[in-house]
């Protein structure tokens, strides 16, 4: 009985990329212990401040009435609900403290994160629209009227604390790199579902929120690749965010529907090259962890 107890004692910790030592994260940032339910209980809190800020705006636009003037700033209001949603989980384990200091990394990677969607993302498949014939409308569609560059700032800033501040490094840690992205981006996608709602269209339709939802669960992958690369800096997560405000193709004309695909199709296989370096990097952490054991 005492040799099977020994055994038990030194059988090795599960291993995950965000404790394993060889890793930059690792080095970077100490995640204190929580139940496994929190990031749960982040994700539902999350979406129901958000979605509580939203509802003004919901109701109006339902039943095509001219959305009361507060309800823009309290949307605005509502990009701050992941930040306030992580403290309410977090603060109690003493977690905020790693998310809101987390920002050292080479200032070069800020601006590569700022041109991960409009570059490296959007650029290839507006060049193949053209390629086939194509005339878009516009190259870039950036925000530009006052609103639209005020939700740069507000969401970048209210959203990036609690998604990959918070929530990234835990989901990480209990479903590795690709599916916890995959499971993040999906709720991600949700929490946008208030967003959805218009004054001319009313309530979105099914297939545009499962769309959604899908586009954001596959950025998820796209940007933790980036967020590795760039020590998981608050300043990478929020430069990556301001980047997509820089070229959102739901601005363009609803005729640009081959342009919309093509952008769509260049994001899965962005997702499936940076799930592919995800994946192939955990299993060179796993194989040089064990070795270093024997």
């Amino acid at each position: 009985m005492q040799r099977i107890v020994l055994l038990q004692n030194l059988r090795p910790a599960p291993l995950s990329i965000a404790n394993m030592p060889a890793t930059r994260a690792s080095a970077s940032e100490r995640i204190p212990f929580e139940g496994s339910h929190d990031v749960y209980t982040f994700f539902v809190l999350a979406c129901a401040i958000t979605w509580a800020t939203n509802l003004p705006w919901m109701l109006a636009c339902v039943s095509r009435a001219r959305p009361p003037d507060y309800a823009m700033p309290l949307m605005g209001l509502g990009a701050w609900g992941p930040t306030l949603a992580a403290v309410i989980v977090g603060a109690r384990h003493g977690a905020m403290r790693g998310v809101f200091r987390r920002w050292k990394t080479p200032p070069s990677w800020v601006i590569v994160a700022l041109c991960v969607s409009p570059i490296a993302l959007h650029l290839p498949a507006t060049l193949i629209e053209v390629a086939l014939g194509g005339q878009p409308a516009q190259w870039f569609y950036p925000p530009v009227e006052p609103e639209r560059i005020a939700g740069l700032v507000m969401f970048s800033l209210g959203e990036e604390f609690g998604w990959r501040g918070y929530a990234y490094p835990r989901v990480v840690r209990v479903h590795g790199p690709v599916v916890g992205n995959l499971l993040l981006g999906s709720v991600w996608g949700l929490w946008h579902f208030g967003m959805m709602f218009t004054p001319e269209r009313g309530a979105p339709e099914l297939a545009a929120v499962c769309l959604g939802a899908l586009s954001l669960a596959l950025s998820s992958v796209v940007w933790a690749w980036f967020l590795e690369k760039g020590n998981r800096s608050m300043a990478v997560a929020i430069a990556l965010h301001a980047g997509a405000h820089l070229d959102n193709v739901s601005r363009a004309p609803d005729s640009e529907v081959r342009l919309k695909v093509l952008r769509f199709a260049v994001l899965v296989v962005g997702a499936a090259l940076a799930g592919r370096a995800l994946a192939k990097t955990t299993r060179a952490v796993l194989d040089t962890t064990e070795a270093s054991s024997r």
